[in-house]
């Protein structure tokens, strides 16, 4: 079954007329307006979210997220004050982890990865064979839980059409 965020979905169906797509393997690509977005699609059962990596005109002021989405009922957030996001990659902790925060606001719960990093998180979603998970590091209960998995299938190609689209190099991004 088909997953995009309700951030990603709700981009898509507000603008469905100007919105230009593309899909491979677990990723899809939109174009959409001054924008694009590469996301994934199909990820792993309980999964509660989905990562989107944002790209501008030329690539400047690219981001990427983990855009968590509640489960029926839930209000709070997901995570506590002292909880912090860690990533594995192919089962084996990333420091791309170290780079990553939790960030609650007005659109609602995301990890974010600080800014000049992305780069180096597509290299390393490039190396992936297998897995990419992101999870949460509950320091009061000293467990990890893995809040997103995803397989990297379809990544290159989503994102290489997204650098066509708006006139980026995926692999020489601007520093922005």
């Amino acid at each position: 079954m088909k997953f995009q965020t309700h951030i990603a979905a709700s981009l898509l169906a507000a603008t469905a007329a100007s919105a230009t797509t593309f899909e491979s393997g677990n990723w899809a690509a939109a174009h959409v307006g001054h924008a694009c977005y590469v996301f994934t699609q199909f990820p792993a059962k309980h999964t509660s979210g989905a990562l989107v990596l944002t790209f501008y005109n030329q690539g400047h002021n690219a981001s990427v997220s983990y855009n968590y989405a509640q489960w029926p009922g839930e209000t709070e957030a997901p995570w506590g004050a002292n909880d912090y996001p860690a990533l594995e990659l192919d089962g084996e902790p990333s420091w791309l982890g170290d780079e990553m925060f939790t960030h609650d606001g007005p659109g609602g719960y995301s990890i974010e990865m600080t800014d000049g990093m992305l780069s180096e998180f597509i290299g390393a979603i490039d190396a992936t064979k297998s897995t990419i998970d992101v999870m949460i590091e509950r320091e009061s209960q000293k467990e990890t839980v893995v809040f997103g998995r995803f397989s990297p299938e379809g990544f290159g190609q989503a994102l290489q059409r997204a650098g066509e689209w708006c006139q980026f190099d995926p692999s020489n991004l601007p520093v922005s």
